[in-house]
């Protein structure tokens, strides 16, 4: 989600100056560093939305648009060549506006907890095993973590943050690269605040993409696409550049998901109006569809489809989450999830299907509102053993999906109503491509932890075998937060909790005492291997004297207990050694900033000799007491200046000795 510290209409800049935003107009054109994006707008065609028998909700009739991009290539950078990464960021600086929760009203009567269709966890069911274990992106002065990982067939890791990415290799537990993101969209010439990284293994064409979010107001939001050019994700990667305002409608893009079929990418994206926190500003929920191939062999432009007013009763769906294939990429449908996330109790959940590639006759958008029979409700905030500091669960969207064997299975946060904390709901939709899908819901078992921010991937092999990995982050008043597994059977049974990692302090970054636990977790299978999981978690840890109380993502490896004798086992050793060396020691220079009101800064580094270094960071700064951060880990030795110049007259020159 977007960076706390811009809301007010923004100004583009030349090089650590100021220059005028250029006219919008209805076929536009993005300029001003980045390469030319073009657009068609087509005329809007007819959704069909399928109102389930037996359901009490009326019958509504949507209209979705189609408007077709030609997205150009950027840039192509190598992520090992770089050897400048300043890392350059407000801190600590929440990457997303947060607010009160404001959850819909809807009437309902009690649920029955003890319902047949609750289960407890399974004898049947051995918890897995944990398997390799090991920091995956330590805490980098940005809140919350946003983990994601994907993993190769050749066992290559790509762990991202908010704020870095981290690769490795597990077949030798080697670090190619420890980068911030930052560094990878440095390129396409815009030094707007980045987040929201998403990244997923394509293992029909062995590459990987990776999507990161730039800016956060109508006028600066971007969003950039990575394709790696081999199977190294340390090498090329061929950058786009989408639109964050791709209709000219003053609004911008926050909070990406993606999924593949065999063909193609998907993007889903919210838009956002300008000023406001993301619960109360979200316009409608948008999918980009676009030929990945044409991404990973570097072509000057990749065709593109945006489906938007996707809507049902007149009301934009929110927050789509993507369907992925469970144990390969399927096409050419795509399966999209949504709920009423932000209502106090809800039974409503969505199905929407983008059918055929682009340009296709048949290709169609149908949305299916089902009924599931156990509700699920607006989550609770987490709890730690320091009962003042509590974790906020945002909402109750769709985290994570898959389909396999001709069956959904996904989570998401849940207040459960047993005992009122928070814990993950865990849904199935069976058939879904029928007339009359089945949907079922579970609440998992939570009697002493906390546990959200779901994500789930398949763990089976075979037509019969609907076993999958949840993984989640946990608290509760006397365990630090961590993060854990669990074994479903795609029944409504679960195994005993696994715990992968227990953090050894509250956290305790913001003033506010509420603290950021997700927004997302990473998982995803190794689809060269049934039986395997890898997931990206949540811990907390004493990162330093600065920040005590913090955060890092942990990256670990999950494997079906019956597997497990066959797989190499990591000793306590081994762990021990991968710990201390995830990301090179770094060095950050620290500088105060108070404001006597919000701001358009520009952060500049100069040599000793006046010559510019880098444009570090230009962005909205809303906080009055703030801090800026860079890595001076890369520059040479030397006196270096740091000046910060903005639009209200603020001209601040600071000394930057680096030893």
């Amino acid at each position: 989600m977007r960076i706390q510290t811009a809301f007010l209409p923004v100004v583009f800049l030349s090089l650590c100056g100021f220059a005028q935003p250029n006219a919008k107009s209805t076929n536009f054109s993005i300029k001003g560093g980045l390469s030319s994006t073009t657009a068609k707008i087509t005329e809007p065609t007819k959704t069909q939305v399928i109102e389930l028998p037996k359901q009490a909700l009326p019958e509504a009739q949507a209209t979705t648009k189609k408007t077709y991009f030609q997205i150009k290539k950027t840039a192509t950078i190598n992520l090992s060549d770089n050897t400048m990464d300043l890392a350059p960021g407000l801190s600590a600086q929440e990457m997303s506006r947060h607010t009160g929760k404001v959850p819909e009203k809807y009437n309902y009567p009690p649920s029955d907890i003890n319902s047949s269709t609750q289960k407890r966890s399974s004898a049947a069911i051995t918890v897995p095993a944990l398997g390799q274990s090991f920091v995956g992106n330590s805490f980098d002065v940005a809140t919350p973590n946003d983990n994601d990982m994907a993993i190769s067939d050749s066992g290559m890791v790509v762990s991202v943050i908010n704020s870095r990415i981290y690769i490795r290799d597990i077949n030798n537990d080697s670090v190619y690269a420890s980068k911030s993101l930052y560094s990878f969209k440095f390129a396409v010439n815009t030094r707007n605040s980045q987040y929201d990284p998403k990244v997923m293994y394509d293992p029909k064409s062995d590459r990987f993409v990776l999507v990161c979010l730039v800016g956060n107001e109508d006028s600066t939001s971007r969003v950039i696409v990575g394709f790696s050019k081999t199977n190294k994700p340390n090498g090329q990667w061929n950058l786009y550049v989408l639109p964050g305002n791709p209709l000219n409608n003053t609004l911008w893009t926050d909070y990406p998901m993606i999924s593949m079929t065999e063909k193609e990418l998907f993007l889903t994206v919210n838009l956002l109006t300008n000023n406001s926190p993301w619960q109360t500003g979200f316009v409608e929920t948008i999918i980009w569809q676009m030929k990945k191939d044409s991404g990973y062999a570097g072509k000057t432009s990749i065709g593109s489809v945006l489906h938007s007013n996707i809507k049902y009763n007149g009301k934009a769906i929110r927050n789509l989450c993507p369907v992925k294939g469970g144990s390969k990429l399927y096409s050419p449908n795509m399966y999209f999830l949504s709920n009423r996330n932000m209502a106090t109790q809800n039974d409503t959940v969505f199905l929407v299907n983008i059918t055929d590639t682009i340009g296709a006759p048949s290709g169609t958008l149908t949305v299916k509102v089902l009924k599931t029979p156990k509700p699920y409700y607006f989550p609770p905030d987490g709890i730690q053993p320091n009962a003042t500091n509590s974790l906020a669960t945002n909402d109750a969207r769709n985290l994570g999906a898959f389909i396999e064997n001709n069956k959904i299975q996904y989570v998401h946060n849940t207040n459960n109503p047993a005992n009122n904390h928070v814990t993950v709901y865990y849904g199935t939709i069976d058939n879904p491509q029928s007339a009359n899908p089945v949907i079922n819901g579970y609440y998992l078992p939570n009697d002493t932890f906390d546990i959200a921010y779901p994500n789930i991937s398949y763990l089976g092999n075979s037509s019969t075998d609907n076993s999958s990995i949840i993984t989640f982050d946990h608290s509760s008043a006397t365990v630090f937060p961590g993060c854990s597994a669990i074994q479903a059977d795609g029944s409504g049974n679960f195994s005993p909790r696994l715990k992968i990692k227990d953090g050894s302090v509250f956290i305790n970054i913001l003033s506010s005492g509420q603290e950021r636990w997700g927004d997302y977790s990473g998982s995803q299978r190794r689809y060269n291997n049934p039986g395997e999981v890898w997931m990206s978690g949540y811990y907390s840890y004493n990162h330093s004297s600065g920040f005590p109380k913090a955060h890092a993502a942990w990256v670990a490896q999950i494997v079906e207990r019956q597997k497990y004798n066959a797989i190499k086992e990591t000793t306590s050793d081994k762990s021990n050694k991968a710990s201390v060396f995830p990301n090179p020691a770094l060095t950050i220079y620290f500088v105060k900033i108070e404001l006597k009101k919000p701001e358009y800064l520009s952060f500049c580094l100069y040599d000793s000799q006046g010559k510019l270094v880098q444009e570090l960071l230009r962005d909205w700064v809303k906080q009055q007491e703030t801090e800026f951060s860079f890595n001076t880990h890369d520059l040479p030795k030397g006196i270096y200046i740091l000046k910060i110049t903005g639009n209200n007259n603020t001209n601040i020159t600071k000394k930057v000795i680096v030893n």
